[in-house]
């Protein structure tokens, strides 16, 4: 029974959340990349942390899977920097990740690797792959890497969740925010699609609902939202979560098999992109 249990974890992880849904409460998945998409379930009513099982993506108009309850992954879980001859023979472009080409223009400073994580709240894959991006974060980030974090709006449902995040990053409470908007939409089962329940959202960060309002309606935020919208198409996404190494590497745990694997080859990647050579 838990062999069969973990086969159906693997295989729910492995999904993803794409594009062209016509509803918000709906998942995504990048173009180039066969995923299959996870039917809703029921989520628990209390909070939770995101249990860490492989996710895969969401595709717009896909149904959307149901994140699932548990622990943060522990330190042995989490990826570990390959020497250069394995991940060499392990990752190869074209199967494991795909090369943009152009590569696209990114926002952090000369010397640093940037790694953007494209996701969308409502994705419940987006969900599940988050403890793992979180403690790689604190405890398996290279030196030369910066995590970006590109909230998606590949379908115009979308894009009141990446409103929500800039937003939240102006008023300064974006760290303390990002973790509980997960757990408002999958846990709580709070779509936060309006402006009255992102306001009471942000009202718990000691925002004031003027404040708050001011900033989902500025145009700092607009362009914003703008600006990940360009930087997703140029991607090329039609579907989250995807990891873009550096504005030329795109690839996601569908590519690769596993949270654990989708970290190793960014690393690989971020090593690749720092050496002398490059």
């Amino acid at each position: 029974m838990s062999r069969l249990v973990q086969v159906l974890a693997l295989a729910v992880l492995a999904a993803a959340c794409n594009a062209q849904e016509p509803e918000q409460d709906r998942p995504v998945q990048r173009a180039a990349e066969p995923a299959g998409a996870a039917p809703a379930a029921e989520q628990p009513s209390r909070p939770a942390t995101p249990q860490a099982a492989p996710p895969s993506e969401v595709r717009a108009g896909e149904p959307e899977a149901a994140a699932q309850e548990g622990e943060l992954p522990s330190l042995a879980q989490t990826a570990q920097e390959p020497d250069a001859a394995t991940a060499n023979a392990r990752f190869r472009a074209g199967q494991h990740y795909d090369v943009l080409t152009p590569a696209q223009p990114t926002s952090v400073a000369p010397g640093k690797v940037e790694v953007a994580e494209v996701f969308w709240y409502g994705c419940p894959h987006c969900y599940s792959l988050e403890p793992y991006i979180q403690r790689w974060e604190q405890s398996g980030k290279p030196p030369a890497a910066e995590l970006v974090r590109i909230p998606a709006s590949l379908n115009p449902s979308w894009q009141p969740h990446a409103r929500l995040f800039y937003a939240a990053k102006a008023l300064g409470v974006l760290d303390k925010a990002h973790t509980d908007i997960f757990r408002a939409i999958h846990v709580e089962r709070n779509p936060l699609n309006t402006e009255e329940a992102m306001l009471e959202l942000l009202g718990r960060y000691d925002v004031s609902e003027e404040a708050a309002q001011e900033a989902l309606r500025s145009f700092a935020v607009e362009t914003e939202v703008r600006r990940a919208d360009t930087l997703t198409r140029r991607y090329r996404l039609t579907g989250v979560p995807a990891v873009v190494v550096n504005g030329k590497y795109v690839s996601g745990v569908d590519k690769v098999g596993s949270p654990e694997a989708l970290l190793e080859l960014v690393n690989f990647l971020v090593a690749k992109e720092s050496s002398p050579e490059q």
